[in-house]
């Protein structure tokens, strides 16, 4: 907090002299949780004068790209060229901004993210670029189709001038930014498009798409792929649900919550199964929990589930076996089962009435 009074409230920096304001929203979600750890309100008081400094220095947009960065001595605010800091940066504003956020997305999304004839693509920043100039200049009346070879071309013919040819982890910053604001059409058809070009490959029972360098094919269509997105982004973006980030800012879990919910302990990827579910459903008085073997060898797992209630608690699994467990206040059920080679099963604690 005292870095961002030094420079005026617009963010802290994460480089010698350079305010991000993709890498700012993670000290302001941070403060809320802290927040509701604690029980005070400072990032109320800190939103205002932060929404204040980033409207003054014209750092967001809803017509154009946020600003890259500006360097906080000089003033001086990066044009952005490319759509990846404000799809990093609006995935996690949308925490405390999100009004702001989704009025921006149609214009943020413009030329980076194409729909055309139903082919889901996000595109290079020169050909974004171009599409979007063709656009100002009124070209639109020859279709989506044809501007898009357009910015092509010009693409193809200008990109040995890209000096400095350096890109941030667009396609998982991309990625976020969809899920987060539940854009499915936008989502699921990038996600069809990595599944089908960008080489998914499945390893220990992990899915990841390997580095590539290159930026696109001949055609200018999107080849590059970073560790960060390969390994993080497009998976989270899978696991993430529309407003995720912001229901766990407005509604975080404290010390209260978790103290009133039973919680499995003692599974983890070791035993050969991944978690596809944990759910604790408050209302049933239920808990639900998936697994699926991975290596393909069979699996033995243990596990625990923890801070039940007082009362009988009966263990049902989709394997066609149940077992009852009269419980102390506090107390825990220890669950063992067998899996098959790439079996999925459900386990179901639930307490009686």
């Amino acid at each position: 907090m005292k870095e961002m009074e030094r420079n005026g409230w617009v963010g802290v920096c994460c480089e010698p002299n350079l305010v991000f304001v993709a890498c700012n929203q993670f000290p302001i979600i941070a403060m809320r949780l802290n927040d509701a750890r604690d029980g005070i309100k400072v990032v109320d008081e800190v939103l205002k004068k932060y929404r204040a400094a980033l409207e003054k220095k014209d750092m967001i947009s809803q017509d154009g790209l946020f600003k890259d960065w500006i360097s906080v001595k000089q003033g001086h605010t990066a044009t952005a060229q490319s759509v990846g800091l404000t799809a990093w940066a609006a995935a996690f504003m949308n925490t405390w901004n999100s009004e702001f956020v989704r009025a921006g997305f149609k214009n943020h999304v413009v030329g980076f993210i194409t729909n055309i004839d139903g082919q889901v693509e996000l595109q290079h920043p020169m050909v974004a670029g171009a599409y979007r100039a063709a656009l100002a200049q009124g070209d639109a009346a020859k279709g989506p189709s044809q501007v898009l070879q357009g910015a092509r071309e010009f693409y193809k013919a200008n990109k040995s001038n890209i000096n400095f040819p350096y890109n941030e982890p667009t396609f998982g910053y991309v990625v976020k930014w969809l899920s987060e604001l539940g854009k499915a059409t936008e989502l699921n058809g990038i996600l069809a498009y990595a599944d089908k070009h960008l080489q998914p490959t499945w390893e220990n029972g992990g899915l990841y798409y390997p580095r590539n360098d290159q930026a696109t094919d001949n055609e200018g269509r999107w080849t590059h792929m970073d560790p960060f997105s390969g390994n993080t982004a497009i998976g989270y973006s899978r696991l993430n649900v529309e407003n995720g980030q912001k229901k766990i800012f407005e509604e975080p879990w404290t010390k209260d919550t978790l103290a009133s919910r039973p919680y499995v302990d003692g599974l983890d990827l070791s035993q050969g199964v991944d978690c596809l579910r944990g759910l604790w459903d408050q209302d049933r008085s239920a808990l639900i929990v998936t697994v699926r073997e991975w290596p393909g060898q069979g699996a033995n797992i243990k596990f625990r589930v923890e801070n039940l209630s007082s009362g009988t608690w009966t263990v049902y699994t989709s394997q066609g076996r149940f077992a009852e467990h009269k419980v102390l206040s506090g107390g825990h059920i220890a669950i063992d089962a067998i899996i098959k080679a790439k079996e999925e099963v459900d386990f179901v604690v639930v307490k009686g009435v």
